[in-house]
């Protein structure tokens, strides 16, 4: 019992100590406790994140990424975006495991995003039928998932979206279109089905 808890106890130094490391390296940290799991990787020179950021393992963090106060990120994300776009999360959010947010995006402050759910701010080109799809390059409006937003497990997001302050969207559903303020939408595509009241 005695080596278990010594075990345990050790693990936990070795995270705290990786968090402070960064803190120190990281030039744009704000201040305030930062926990990086196992495995995660950080990368990019505009990387900013908030006071109490909690990064689970696995976790890649790549580029242009601004994360706010109190948010939780859970094991197995995916947050990049290319040299051009930006992804700014906003304060008091989680992001559970195996997500992925990619592109221009803005999520705003607490937000909750089940497991498994894709957020994905670009598209790829394809209008020009005698070139290559990957060689025609990638555009991005951006996507913008306002305040206190529930997104269910597995929902998608595209390119072009902007889901308003209040909105639950039901797990597993595509969103092709905007989701005005205050409302439960679901479905592939995903369509309003009610107010909250």
């Amino acid at each position: 019992m005695f080596f278990l808890n010594l075990l345990y106890y050790t693990k936990l130094l070795f995270r705290y100590l990786r968090g402070a490391i960064f803190n120190l390296l990281l030039l744009n940290f704000k201040g305030g406790r930062l926990r990086i799991g196992r495995n995660a990787q950080l990368y990019g020179e505009k990387l900013i994140f908030g006071s109490n950021v909690k990064i689970a393992t696995n976790v890649s963090i790549f580029r242009n990424v601004t994360v706010g106060n109190n948010v939780n990120i859970g094991d197995n994300v995916e947050i990049r975006c290319n040299k051009k776009n930006r992804i700014t999360i906003g304060n008091n959010c989680t992001i559970n495991r195996n997500s992925m947010i990619m592109g221009n995006v803005v999520v705003g402050n607490y937000c909750l995003i089940a497991p498994n759910c894709k957020i994905i701010g670009s598209n790829h080109n394809f209008s020009d039928r005698k070139e290559f799809i990957k060689k025609q390059g990638i555009s991005s409006k951006g996507i913008e998932i306002e305040d206190d937003v529930w997104l269910g497990a597995n929902v998608v997001i595209v390119d072009g979206v902007t889901i308003g302050m209040g909105s639950v969207i039901g797990a597993s559903s595509v969103v092709t279109k905007d989701i005005p303020p205050y409302s439960i939408a679901v479905g592939n595509p995903c369509r309003v089905i009610k107010k909250r009241n």
